[in-house]
């Protein structure tokens, strides 16, 4: 495979269920935002299994000056017979805080390699927002529609059937990212550290609970 073929590959466009958004930039009375698109990191594994094999890439990661991670993504070079590596970085988060930090900078690495890079093509589009804790927001309805450019070739949309958000466990509504953690995200730290799936004010709930019977 050429150079141009693995380039074509990397950077082709991901479909819709392999996006996440989150919340960019507020207006002054933060009741919109801007929508930005993220690559999942399950969906750049895949596509990196999918360009170089399972045991053609690797990556690793460093922390930065005690709040932030650095990953480095590397494809193997078989005309050199050496690895290629690629790095990015990024600051711990909100929640899970050094494990949001790996998932993010991971998914930086990626834009070094092609992986995601046309999202950052796409217009802003400014949409209604929600609060989801103190200081983070989330999308208060679906997502902007991606123009044709942006999406698989050949991709079809399926009829009007709109996934919904995985729910919270203990109160029942929609998990949904905020500006700084990934649906995914959230989900894997609430069963690590609660048990339950479970929202970010629920989480939040638990924590302050727990600091009060510990005082």
């Amino acid at each position: 495979m050429d150079a141009a073929t693995i380039k074509a590959r990397l950077q082709a466009p991901f479909a819709p269920d392999e996006l996440e958004w989150r919340v960019g930039a507020t207006s002054g009375d933060k009741s919109k935002g801007m929508a930005l698109a993220y690559v999942t990191n399950r969906a750049i594994q895949n596509r990196l299994d999918d360009v170089f094999g399972p045991f053609g890439w690797r990556n690793e990661y460093q922390q930065w000056q005690g709040k932030s991670q650095l990953c480095g993504i590397s494809v193997y070079d078989a005309e050199k017979g050496e690895w290629v590596t690629k790095w990015d970085g990024a600051d711990n988060t909100e929640f899970e805080s050094t494990k949001g930090g790996l998932s993010d900078a991971m998914k930086r690495a990626a834009y070094q390699w092609g992986i995601g890079r046309y999202l950052y093509k796409l217009d802003a589009k400014w949409v209604p927002i929600k609060p989801v804790g103190n200081k983070s927001y989330t999308l208060a309805g679906p997502p902007p529609a991606l123009p044709a450019w942006a999406l698989p070739e050949g991709y079809k949309s399926q009829p009007r059937q709109r996934q919904e958000p995985p729910k919270c466990e203990e109160c029942g509504s929609h998990i949904r990212p905020t500006s700084k953690s990934t649906v995914e995200e959230l989900i894997q730290y609430g069963r690590e550290h609660y048990a339950a799936q479970l929202c970010v004010e629920c989480m939040k709930k638990r924590l302050e609970a727990s600091k009060s019977e510990s005082a």
